[in-house]
C-alpha cells in the first residue's frame, strides 16, 4: 500500500481531533457578561438610618428624639447609562415625647450613569414627586401634602461583582402648604446619603 494511503487515517484522525478541539473551544468561550448601565439592567437598592438624640441644656437632659428613615429604590436602564428610577415609599418618622411627625414620599428619579470603565460610576439624578406629612400632637393630628422636587449627584462604587456602595449629595424642596395658605410652607433639605444597591 502506498505510504500516502497508509498515513491517510492518521491525517484524518488528526484533522478530526483538531476540529473537535476548535469547536469545543468556541462553545467553551464564556458568554459576554452584562455590565452595569447596559440596556435592560435592573437596579435594586436604597438606604436606611436610625438616630437617637438627647439634648442637654445647662447640665439638664431633655427628651430623647428618635429619627428613623428609609428610602428604597428601583431602577431600569432604558438605554446605555440612562436609567428610569423610582423611590416608591420613602419614609421618615421623628418622635419626641408624645409628638410624632411622619413623612411619606414617592419620587420619580430619572438619572444618567457615566460609564468610566473603572469600579466608580458617577451619576446625576433628578427627583420629583409628592410628600405627605402628618404630625400627631396631644390635641390631634395635622396632615399636609404637596409637591417635592430636587436632585442628587454622587458615585456608585463596585465593591463586589453585582453590589455597589452608593454615596451622594441630595437637595429637595418640599412644599407642605396648609389649607388656605398664600405663601409657601415646607422645607429645603440638603443631605448626604450612603446606601447599597445590587443590579441584575
Amino acid at each position: 500500500m502506498p505510504r500516502s494511503l497508509r498515513s491517510l487515517p492518521l491525517m484524518l484522525g488528526a484533522l478530526f481531533l483538531a476540529t473537535c478541539l476548535s469547536v469545543s473551544g468556541i462553545f467553551a468561550q464564556p458568554q459576554q457578561r452584562k455590565r452595569f448601565g447596559s440596556p435592560g439592567t435592573v437596579e435594586l437598592g436604597g438606604s436606611m438610618t436610625f438616630a437617637a438624640t438627647q439634648p442637654v441644656t445647662q447640665g439638664k437632659t431633655g427628651t430623647w428624639v428618635y429619627d428613623f428613615s428609609m428610602a428604597p429604590y428601583v431602577g431600569y436602564f432604558l438605554f446605555e447609562g440612562l436609567e428610569l428610577g423610582i423611590n416608591p415609599v420613602g419614609l421618615d418618622v421623628i418622635s419626641v415625647g408624645d409628638q410624632t411627625s411622619t413623612q411619606i414620599r414617592m419620587l420619580f428619579a430619572p438619572s444618567y450613569n457615566f460609564h468610566t470603565g473603572t469600579m466608580v460610576t458617577p451619576f446625576l439624578e433628578g427627583l420629583a414627586g409628592i410628600t405627605s406629612a402628618s404630625q400627631k400632637l396631644s390635641t390631634g393630628t395635622a396632615t399636609e401634602s404637596g409637591f417635592t422636587f430636587g436632585g442628587r449627584a454622587g458615585i456608585k462604587v463596585a465593591l463586589v461583582e453585582k453590589g455597589m456602595l452608593v454615596i451622594g449629595i441630595q437637595y429637595l424642596q418640599v412644599t407642605l402648604d396648609p389649607s388656605g395658605a398664600s405663601t409657601r410652607y415646607g422645607s429645603n433639605e440638603l443631605s448626604f446619603s450612603a446606601g447599597w444597591t445590587v443590579w441584575l
